[in-house]
């Protein structure tokens, strides 16, 4: 057997006790940090008995939890009426947070774990495309540009508080935070660098921030020369080198009265306000969606870099019951370690040597005799059962099959549902960023 054929063992018995030991948390796990667990869902119920209150709450909850889900996932809803008996069939657990009653009234609040599976088939069903990839979250920056100049970071300010509150509230697969600055920044991140697309001075709003992109959502009230006035409302996308991406959203709405330029409607930003919300997370379910109807297979490329190095130290001789090298650091406590064409298996290692040896482990060739200073070595494939979970982890892949393992590299080839660029995307969100190797492959690179 070649020593590729005994690094695919290693890798899957590797894998089969990795997942093993996560199988207890990951059930939990998978709601509480799910696109399908809905928190926070608020229930207050009068009917003729405690009994009925609180059976009826527990319904009403299902059928918020579900509207939510649908808002959260869907682009568009196509459903015209879904009865809650048929929601309550979808649900995998409803958590109580707190609840109070008397004799007729109920309040309760409640979070809600979505059976995923059970919905994903309820989507099929009706035919609706979906995303349920979770973004990285996102600074957004709001600036008013009125006839006083431009104001940011001003709690004053109707633009910001409103951008303030509304953040508070967002329940979709796109996380947005306000970017609060701090004063030493604040003295030097004037709202001119900013509206000039300062790549400098973004890219340090971005790093403060923690985020990996900034999102400049702008309200600029404008007086004509003809008199007549509009409010324009516009919400660019730097990414995190501070590097204008594109405009994500963009309005232009004729004001009521001339005045209005001075005084604007507190609704109509509000409205505003909650369209640009509404865009952002629209067109990142559009980028993401799964589409149940397409099969697509990628091709992908693993390196392998790692190779853990020592020397013989002494000769090693054929009926030697120990191998004397100058170290073990890093080596595994117990494995298989390669000298020239020779696989050995090792039950122990010391300081400076691997004992409880086997050699000419599967059928490779035995020499009578290693000179000193030759090489030892052991290829750290510690990566694969990491990037095999993650890409398993993704909701729409259907099966990861490794192809093979070489000296330097190793390739999978992954089935999933939808296009290649949502793919890609979830892919990155895990942390895994793919690059074209050729016209057919695609390399994970640092």
């Amino acid at each position: 057997m070649s020593f590729a054929h005994l690094k695919i063992i290693l890798f899957m018995i590797f894998k089969t006790c990795f997942l093993s030991s996560n199988l207890l948390a990951s059930v939990e796990q998978d709601c509480l940090n799910s696109s399908f667990y809905i928190k926070n869902i608020s229930v207050d119920l009068t009917k003729e008995s405690i009994n009925e209150a609180r059976s009826q709450a527990e319904l009403k909850a299902k059928s918020i939890g579900f509207t939510r889900l649908i808002n959260r996932l869907v682009i568009e809803n196509k459903i015209s009426k879904i009865a809650k008996n048929e929601i309550s069939t979808l649900v995998d657990y409803l958590k109580i947070n707190k609840e109070a009653n008397s004799d007729k009234r109920y309040l309760a609040n409640f979070d809600i774990c979505f059976n995923r599976n059970l919905v994903i088939n309820f989507f099929r069903k009706n035919k609706l495309q979906y995303a349920e990839t979770y973004r990285e979250p996102l600074a957004v920056l709001p600036i008013f540009k009125g006839p006083r100049g431009l104001v940011l970071w001003d709690e004053k300010d109707y633009w910001y508080s409103n951008w303030q509150n509304k953040l508070k509230y967002i329940d979709g697969l796109v996380k947005l935070k306000l970017a609060r600055g701090n004063f030493a920044l604040n003295r030097v991140l004037t709202s001119n660098l900013i509206m000039k697309s300062n790549r400098k001075f973004i890219n340090k709003l971005i790093n403060y921030e923690n985020t990996d992109a900034v999102i400049l959502v702008v309200a600029e009230p404008t007086l004509m020369t003809n008199g007549k006035t509009y409010l324009t409302t516009y919400a660019k996308l730097y990414n995190n080198s501070g590097k204008f991406v594109s405009t994500i959203y963009w309005n232009k709405i004729s004001l009521k009265k001339t005045s209005s330029f001075y005084n604007l409607d507190k609704n109509l930003l509000e409205k505003e306000v909650l369209k640009i919300i509404k865009s952002i997370e629209v067109n990142w379910k559009k980028n993401n969606l799964i589409d149940t109807r397409v099969n697509n297979v990628v091709d992908l490329i693993i390196p392998i870099t790692s190779v853990n190095n020592t020397k013989l130290q002494k000769q090693l001789l054929f009926n030697d019951k120990s191998i004397i090298v100058d170290s073990t650091l890093n080596f595994l406590d117990s494995g298989f370690i390669k000298i020239e064409n020779e696989i050995i298996f090792y039950g122990k290692k010391s300081q400076n040597s691997f004992s409880n040896i086997k050699r000419s482990s599967f059928k490779t060739l035995k020499k009578l005799k290693y000179e000193k200073n030759i090489s030892v070595t052991q290829k750290d494939i510690s990566i694969w059962p990491t990037v095999i979970q993650q890409l398993e982890s993704l909701p729409f892949v259907i099966n990861v099959k490794v192809i093979s393992i070489t000296n330097g590299k190793g390739r999978i080839m992954v089935k999933f549902m939808g296009n290649k660029r949502a793919f890609f995307q979830a892919a990155y969100e895990k942390k895994l960023n793919f690059k074209n190797f050729n016209s057919r492959q695609y390399v994970l690179i640092d």
